[in-house]
């Protein structure tokens, strides 16, 4: 059995490697299994094995744990400031930006639902628990915080990529300042 596990965990390995290149390049639409297992010198079966369907195989290339421990680092007195200077100094081209992620789906109703359950898992989950340990008592309740929070910050995240192309004229200590109160408001819960 560990003879043909190794091969296989490799090749699901390459199959993620690829897909994750491949559908940050490019649309949900414009990535087919056949492009996925020609790049990744597998079979669309063995994809098929793996992942059952493209969704699958999409939403298995879309992970926000890393995105999520850099936002979410530090003392929770300041975590509105780390999640903000997180927010506007991420590469642009980062696979685990949230904007860019979305882009990428071209409005595909499957892709979005998967980023969905991703962005709920790896993100607002992450969130709601630090503020249920940590500020528990105030208002609105910690699943409320945690979703105002993320919104801004997904925000935040699509006005600095595409929605003010005049974004990098504003200081980013001004930036850090004015959303890093802000976010840190709706943490603590005033």
């Amino acid at each position: 059995m560990n003879e043909t596990s190794a091969p296989e965990q490799s090749a699901k390995e390459r199959i993620l490697a690829c897909s994750r290149k491949m559908f940050s390049e490019n649309t949900f639409a414009q990535v087919s299994l056949k492009d996925i297992a020609s790049h990744a010198d597998v079979s669309v079966a063995l994809i098929v094995k793996h992942f059952h369907n493209k969704t699958s195989l999409f939403e298995a290339t879309v992970d926000f744990t890393d995105s999520s421990a850099a936002l979410f680092a530090g003392p929770f007195a300041t975590l509105g400031q780390t999640a903000v200077i997180e927010t506007l100094t991420a590469p642009e081209n980062a696979p685990y930006s949230m904007a860019r992620t979305i882009t990428v789906t071209a409005g595909d109703p499957e892709s979005l639902s998967a980023i969905g359950r991703r962005i709920k898992s790896d993100l607002l989950m992450v969130l709601e628990g630090r503020i249920t340990r940590e500020a528990p008592g105030a208002s609105p309740a910690p699943p409320l915080r945690a979703q105002q929070a993320l919104a801004l910050l997904i925000g935040l995240s699509v006005m600095r990529r595409f929605g003010d192309t005049d974004f990098a004229a504003y200081p980013q200590d001004t930036l850090v300042e004015h959303y890093g109160q802000v976010l840190q408001s709706i943490l603590d819960g005033h």
